[in-house]
This record gives C-alpha cells, structure tokens and sequence, in this order.
C-alpha cells in the first residue's frame, strides 16, 4: 500500500490537500478524486496505473483514459493522453458586488478649523448656503474580499469648489502670502469667491448586506485630491451701473496635493457623504489656516 501511495503522489502531488473516497478490493485500490477516478490493480510483482475522467454522474468515460502506467521490477512505462489539472475552487466572494463611487454629487462647503468648528475660522467668514462644491465621479472598481460584503474601492472623479466670501473682501497673494484683502475703495462686491478644481482619487472600504436584505451601504475611507487649477474672482457694479467680472488671482498658494476623510451612507443609487480634510487647505506659512470641510448628497451610477 505504500509502494501505491508513493506513485499517486507522483502523479498528483496536490492529492493530500483534497477530500478522495477510496475502496480497497482483493489486489485492487480505487480512488475518486474529484472527476477523477484512479484505478491501481497489484498482483505482487507488478503494478498498473490507470486514471480515468468521470462524469457528473460517477461514471467512468472508458474512451477518456488520461494516464496509464506500468510499474516492475525498478522500470516503469507511462502513458499519457492529455493532461488536465485538477480544479481545486477558489472563493470568488460576491462578484456582483455594486460600489458607491460613480455619479454626481452636490454638497455645501465650508471651512474648519483643528477642532471641526466651522466659519469665520482665522479671519475668513463664508456665505454657508452659496459656497458649494460639485462632484463628478466616472471610475469605479470593486474589490470584494469576504463572504460578509466588504470591498476595498478605488476610482477617479472631478471636483468643483466654490467658496462664497461673505466679507467685502477677497483673496490675493502678496510677496508670497495669501491673504483676505479689502476691495477698492468704494466698491460694494456683489460675489468674492474662491474657486478650485480638483482630481479626485478615492480608497474606500464599503460594506453592504446581502441584497436580498437590503439595499443599504456604508462607505468610509480616504480620497486623494490634486489641484487643478484655482482662482480668485469677484463681481461688483461700477459707478455707472456697469457689472464687471475680474480675476484677482490664480495659483494663490493652495496645496497642490492633499487627502479628505470621507463618510457616506445611503440607499441603492442615492447616497449622503460627509467630508473633512486633515490638512490645511494654504501651504504652511502661506495662507490662512482652514480645513476644507462638506456635506451634501450623491447620486450614483
């Protein structure tokens, strides 16, 4: 029995990791293996090998023998007809899995500071119903990885902040620093905004109950944000009446790169989030010290 051993695991070396039924007849082993049936005849001084398909059934396919082998005295003949590997399933999880990135999304902005309490932090006062930001996510990817619904998410998306100065002020770099700066003498801003455009980049774990459950989900993670472009522009009415639209500056010392928390929470398609960066939203030294911080609702794909 051990000569027999011996030859099987040289044929499949994976057979101690996998369930086999065996039978034991007079000079004879049978193994099923899967859809494999291994049929060892030894009559003392030789030994003969043959390996057999089986169909759902248990039944052997006699015209899909896929190996033979005889073994005396030290020598051996083998035979192979084709070689077919031994499936051994893989967990696939939940592959239809629906991630919570995709879509378009509207929320209100504002600015934090360390402690999460929000406006008029370090001198800026913003109009919290007209400052809002708008996101547009095209990239989605799942990730699932357990039987309970989780999945790491990834994607990409577009960001456009509008900040509303609710001051008769607006943004503008001098010798380097960023600060609020006093309109011209005699001009009333009808808008003073700060205006960003941002490449987002997410990495969220999200979790959903079996679908015959429920349509909820929960997401929370991280989201890579790079700037794109940024500006100050205001709006005001000349001494005549005449509306003018100007750019006061661009650039104006915003990080290029920086990272927001994300939260978000929601039902099938429709989605609330809540949002909040760690870090300043100015370069250190060059600007005033605010956290870009939102909330608002998000319609998925």
């Amino acid at each position: 029995m051990k000569r027999i051993l011996l030859v099987l695991m040289a044929c499949f070396p994976v057979i101690g990791l996998m369930a086999a039924e065996i039978e034991s007849l007079t000079g004879d082993t049978i193994i099923t293996l899967e859809r494999k049936r291994i049929e060892v005849k030894d009559n003392g001084d030789r030994m003969k090998v043959r390996v057999y398909e089986v169909d759902e059934d248990g039944d052997s396919v006699d015209d899909e023998l896929i190996f033979e082998g005889h073994y005396r005295d030290g020598q051996s003949y083998e035979r192979r007809k084709h070689v077919k590997s031994i499936h051994i399933p893989v967990p696939t999880w939940d592959k239809d899995f629906n991630p919570h990135w995709a879509g378009f999304g509207m929320g209100f902005a504002n600015f934090a500071d360390g402690s999460l309490h929000v406006n008029d932090v370090d001198g800026v006062s913003l109009r919290s119903g007209n400052s809002l930001e708008y996101n547009l996510n095209v990239l989605e990817k799942a990730f699932p990885f357990s039987r309970y619904r989780w999945a790491v998410v990834i994607g990409a998306g577009m960001r456009w902040s509008r900040y509303r100065i609710d001051t008769n002020e607006y943004f503008k770099e001098i010798d380097g620093v960023t600060a609020l700066r006093p309109a011209p003498e005699g001009v009333t801003l009808k808008a003073s905004k700060l205006n960003i455009t941002s490449l987002t980049i997410p990495l969220l774990l999200e979790w959903q109950p079996k679908k015959c459950l429920s349509e909820f989900f929960l997401s929370v993670g991280v989201v890579g944000v790079i700037k794109t472009c940024s500006s100050s522009k205001i709006i005001y009415n000349d001494a005549s009446g005449k509306k003018h639209k100007e750019k006061m500056d661009s650039g104006i010392n915003i990080r290029p790169v920086t990272m927001d928390l994300l939260f978000q929470a929601g039902w099938d398609w429709i989605g609330l989030y809540a949002k909040y960066s760690p870090i300043d939203l100015f370069e250190n030294g060059k600007g005033p010290k605010v956290h870009p911080v939102s909330i608002g609702l998000q319609l998925h794909l």
